[in-house]
């Protein structure tokens, strides 16, 4: 360990990874606003590392996720960092909050801007020109993607949130209130197999949490109500399924816990485009947050 806490382990090639990050944005914008998911799973996967969130024991197997994810998603070109953009944390929170109407793209506006800002705002990895302007390209391509779909009945159906009713109490986010939800919230098992909604409820509130903790813009409550809304939207849907079938049991075999070995081999063979190192790392997280020490993994192995 080093004299800050962190393993040293950790810290070696830390940089390189988050430029890798910054690159994967970058070249995610000139052709799949979805493939930003490998640089969120990178910086996920050194969150994981960087803060302690699991045994040490682990920390080997979950380089070795980090180490396949990189190779296996490989950039075009490497990080240039040069043409800092000075303004890139204000003018990012700034269009986020104005873009931010509802629940864009099962809330991955907010998740990559977190990520993103987070790993600027502590590390010596600069915010340049090229990156800001990626950014500003994919929050408007969330932005046209619309509310994003859901399964129903085995089919990918977009739900417009104005024709709904509100169906989800409204209160002030906190890590205990979002936990709380997600393991609350019901779902059949066949729909969640589908578009793996439970784990947004998770990185889509912890990312809202990290945003207002560190940057207290008041323009971010809306993004609150994104989430909520995104939740009447899956509540409509429960009632849409026509053989809802049993909620949690089939999930509890599916996953076992981020603090022990067999999670992170699962994810080793298949990672779901790296939904599984940010579904950990935002429940580790928000647990670790609210104070929680969390011993009974049955809710979270909801997750797929």
């Amino acid at each position: 360990m080093t004299a800050d806490g962190k393993r040293r382990g950790s810290v070696l090639g830390i940089d390189f990874h988050k430029k890798w990050a910054c690159q994967k944005m970058i070249e995610s914008s000139q052709t799949n606003i979805w493939e930003g998911h490998w640089a969120c799973a990178v910086l996920a996967l050194i969150g994981v590392l960087e803060e302690n969130l699991v045994p040490g024991t682990l920390e080997a197997t979950i380089r070795k996720n980090l180490e396949k994810t990189v190779e296996e998603h490989p950039n075009d070109k490497q990080y240039r960092a040069h043409k800092e953009y000075a303004g890139f944390r204000n003018g990012i929170l700034s269009l986020l909050v104005k873009k931010d109407q509802s629940c864009h793209a099962l809330g991955h506006d907010v998740i990559y801007v977190y990520y993103m800002l987070a790993t600027l705002s502590c590390s010596e990895v600069p915010a340049t020109v090229e990156l800001y302007n990626a950014m500003t390209k994919l929050l408007e391509g969330f932005a046209a993607s619309g509310p994003g779909y859901v399964t129903i009945n085995g089919n990918d159906i977009v739900i417009d949130p104005e024709g709904i009713p509100i169906t989800t109490t409204r209160v002030p986010l906190t890590p205990a209130v979002v936990l709380d939800l997600f393991h609350n919230f019901q779902r059949p098992y066949q729909m969640e197999k589908g578009d793996m909604q439970l784990g947004h409820l998770l990185t889509h509130g912890h990312s809202i949490l990290e945003l207002k903790q560190v940057f207290h813009d008041q323009g971010l409550d809306q993004s609150e109500t994104s989430l909520f809304t995104r939740m009447d939207i899956l509540v409509y849907a429960n009632g849409l399924e026509k053989n809802p079938t049993e909620y949690d049991p089939p999930f509890t075999t599916t996953m076992s816990s981020p603090l022990e070995q067999p999670f992170w081999e699962q994810a080793f063979a298949d990672s779901r485009h790296g939904h599984y190192y940010k579904y950990a790392y935002s429940y580790l997280k928000l647990n670790r947050m609210a104070g929680r020490n969390p011993s009974d993994f049955g809710s979270f192995s909801r997750i797929l």
